[in-house]
């Protein structure tokens, strides 16, 4: 593996545990009271009631990861803009992602209480929603996995620039 391979995923590591643990112990409980002002109004606009927040606060996690990989990703000065718009597009996305898992989780619930249909119905939402930091994370860093990983299929090869 080559160097900068080595050090993206020591950054990666340092990074979630840092991360990890700063969510763990503190920002998990506080995370939903910051986004309250968002969360309310949109609530109001598509009819939910309750925020089951027991239902769905684990998966609000996906921020962890997702930060990690942007902060971890090589060029983070070098290409500070690049860097900014990931980390505040990514993020905004990843917001609005907590509150529709929130909307449907809500109505799933109001249909079918925890019965095993609103398990089958919202656990692939639950795993689409913890897949998607590193979705958004390839989304704005499309070349970074070629240039660490030495995929081609996420770069052009060289036959491709030259013609």
């Amino acid at each position: 593996m080559r160097k900068n391979l080595w050090l993206f995923l020591l950054k990666l590591l340092v990074f979630s545990l840092v991360l990890g643990y700063l969510w763990f112990s503190r920002y998990q409980v506080l995370y939903p009271y910051w986004i309250d002002g968002i969360a309310d109004p949109f609530f109001k606009l598509v009819g939910v009631k309750k925020w089951w927040l027991s239902l769905v606060v684990e998966h609000f996690t996906n921020l962890v990861p997702y930060l990690a990989l942007v902060l971890a990703s090589p060029g983070f000065f070098k290409h500070w803009k690049r860097t900014l718009i990931a980390l505040v597009g990514g993020v905004a996305i990843l917001i609005l992602g907590h509150l529709l898992l929130s909307w449907a989780v809500y109505h799933f619930h109001v249909k079918y209480s925890l019965s095993k249909s609103f398990y089958k119905i919202v656990i692939p939402m639950y795993i689409v929603n913890d897949a998607l930091p590193l979705a958004l994370w390839l989304s704005f860093f499309p070349r970074l996995p070629s240039e660490l990983f030495g995929f081609k299929w996420f770069a052009k090869t060289t036959d491709e620039r030259a013609g």
